[in-house]
C-alpha cells in the first residue's frame, strides 16, 4: 500500500532486507530452533545489498493528500535539500543537528515533515523520525500519514505500546487507510505477543488485500509462531497468486511446509525460489536443511557447498555443511572446524555449533578440545539436554567421574523435555528473518 511502498527501508526490515544486515538475525540456535529461526530471521535476518525500489513522494504514503494540498508552502526549503545531502553522504551527525533547526522553523507542511521524516527513516535514524513524525502529527492532525509513520517509527524503535496509542490517534479517513491501520495495529500486537488479537487484524487486512505482500507475509508468520503451519501454508500460496516473484513469500511457504512435515513440498519450494533468484541465500539454507532432516546429507552438503561460493553467504550455511558432512563421516576435519568455527561466531548463542565441533574433535582424537567445545555449549545453553549427555561421557573417559556423574545426572532432568533443537532453531531465526526483528543497527 501507499505507505509501505513509500516507507522502503522500514518494510524491508520487518521482511529481512535492510543492507548489509540480511544474515545477522538468522543467527539462533541451529537444532530445533534453527528451522524457525532461519526462515523468519533472515532479513536483518536480515541486510545484504537487495535492489532499493524507487521511493515514491509524501503524497504517495497514507491518505491526507487534500489537507496537503491546501497548505502554505514550506519555509524551509533550503535546509531540506542540506538534510538530504548529509544524509545521502551518510554523515548522521550533521543531519541530526539540521533536523534540530529544521523543527524550529515554523509554518512546517506536512509534506515537508513527511519527506524528511521518510528520508531519516531510510537512513535508519528513527529516533529523529519520529521527532519530524510527531512534529507532522502536531502541526497537522488532519492528517493520517503523520500518525501512521511515527507509528512505524515507534515500532522500529522497539516502543510497540506507544506505537499502539499514536496508531489509535490517526483520523479515520478512507477505506483503504482504515485497512492500513488494521495491519499495522496487527504489527504491533505481534510485538506485544498478542497473538490472537494480532491473528485477528491481520487476517482482516489481508482479507480486505489479498494482493498488499506484506499482509500475506506478517499472516503467514504470525501462524507460523502459532505452530499452525498448514494455515500459514495456506495463506502464503493465496499471497503467491498475487505476487508469483515473490522470494520473501515463497521462502515463508517452504518454511510453514517443512514445519509442517512436508519435507519434500519445501525442498521444491525452495528449488522455486533459487530459479527465481540463484544467490537468494536463505533459501538454499531452508533446502539444505530440509534435505539434512530428510536424511539426504550428501544432497545437503552439495547445496550448501554451492552457496559458500555466494557473495554474502548465510552463516548457517557453514552448520549445515559440517553437519552434513559429519553424518557423512566424513574426514575433511579442518573444512568441518573451519566451518562450524565461522557459524559459531556469526550465529549468537549458537550451542549446536559447539555440539558439532564436539564431535568432529572427538572424532579427530582432541578429547580436551572437544570437552571444552561442550562446556561451551551448556554455558550457552543449560537446558541443552545432548550436550549433557556428550559431556558426561568425556568426562568419563577422562577419568573425572565425579563431573561425569553430575553432567550425567543434569541429563537425566532435561532429557523428558527434548525437543528437535534443529528444527526450532531454523523456525525461530526465519521468523525472525521474515519479520525484521532485531535487524535495526545501533544509531551512532
Amino acid at each position: 500500500m501507499r505507505v509501505h511502498s513509500a516507507w522502503q527501508k522500514l518494510r524491508d526490515m520487518r521482511r529481512g532486507r535492510l543492507a548489509e544486515r540480511r544474515y545477522t538475525a538468522f543467527w539462533g540456535t541451529l537444532s530445533g530452533i534453527f528451522l524457525i529461526a532461519l526462515l523468519l530471521a533472515i532479513a536483518v535476518e536480515a541486510w545484504a545489498q537487495d535492489a532499493a525500489r524507487p521511493v515514491p513522494s509524501p503524497r504517495n504514503m497514507a491518505g491526507g493528500q487534500e489537507a496537503n494540498a491546501k497548505a502554505a508552502q514550506a519555509p524551509a526549503e533550503p535546509l531540506i535539500i542540506r538534510i538530504a545531502g548529509a544524509l545521502a553522504k551518510g554523515d548522521s551527525n550533521a543531519a541530526r543537528r539540521l533536523v534540530s533547526r529544521f523543527l524550529q522553523e515554523s509554518g512546517l507542511t506536512a509534506d515537508s515533515l513527511l519527506q524528511i521524516g521518510v528520508n531519516l527513516a531510510q537512513h535508519d535514524l528513527y529516533s529523529e523520525a519520529s521527532e519530524v513524525f510527531r512534529r507532522c502529527a502536531k502541526d497537522h492532525p488532519e492528517v493520517f500519514e503523520c500518525y501512521y509513520n511515527l507509528s512505524l517509527a515507534q515500532l522500529a524503535l522497539q516502543q510497540p505500546r506507544e506505537a499502539l496509542a499514536t496508531l489509535a490517534k490517526a483520523p479515520h479517513v478512507s477505506p483503504s487507510e482504515e485497512v492500513e491501520r488494521t495491519y499495522l495495529r496487527g504489527k504491533i500486537e505481534l510485538a506485544l505477543e498478542q497473538d490472537a488479537e494480532a491473528e485477528r487484524d491481520l487476517s482482516a487486512a489481508f482479507a480486505a488485500a489479498p494482493q498488499e505482500e506484506n499482509f500475506g507475509l506478517d499472516l503467514g508468520l504470525c501462524n507460523i509462531r502459532e505452530r499452525k503451519y498448514q494455515p500459514a501454508a495456506e495463506v502464503f500460496r493465496k499471497a503467491i497468486g498475487f505476487q508469483k516473484n515473490s522470494t520473501f513469500l515463497r521462502l515463508g511457504l517452504a518454511l510453514a511446509q517443512y514445519l509442517g512435515g512436508l519435507n519434500a513440498e519445501s525442498v521444491e519450494t525452495s528449488r522455486s525460489i533459487l530459479t527465481l533468484q540463484p544467490d537468494f541465500s536463505p533459501a538454499r539454507v531452508m533446502m539444505a536443511f530440509a534435505l539434512y532432516m530428510d536424511g539426504r546429507s550428501d544432497e545437503a552438503a552439495r547445496i550448501a557447498a554451492q552457496g559458500l561460493h555466494d557473495a554474502h553467504p548465510f552463516p548457517y550455511l557453514y552448520y549445515v555443511h559440517a553437519v552434513s558432512l559429519l553424518r557423512l563421516q566424513s574426514k575433511d576435519y579442518d573444512i568441518i572446524v573451519n566451518d562450524l568455527t565461522l557459524a559459531a561466531h556469526s550465529i549468537p548463542g549458537c550451542s549446536l555449533c559447539y555440539l558439532a565441533l564436539s564431535k568432529a574433535h572427538r572424532r579427530n582424537d582432541e578429547l580436551g578440545t572437544a570437552m571444552a567445545d561442550l562446556q561451551k555449549a551448556v554455558e550457552l545453553d543449560p537446558t541443552f539436554a545432548e550436550a549433557w549427555y556428550n559431556l558426561a561421557t568425556i568426562y568419563e573417559q577422562a577419568g573425572r567421574h565425579a563431573e561425569a556423574q553430575l553432567a550425567r545426572h543434569r541429563f537425566e532432568e532435561l532429557k523428558e523435555n527434548k525437543a528437535n533443537r534443529e528444527t526450532e532453531m531454523l523456525r525461530d531465526t526465519f521468523l525472525k528473518t521474515l519479520g525484521g526483528e532485531g535487524s535495526r543497527r545501533k544509531e551512532p
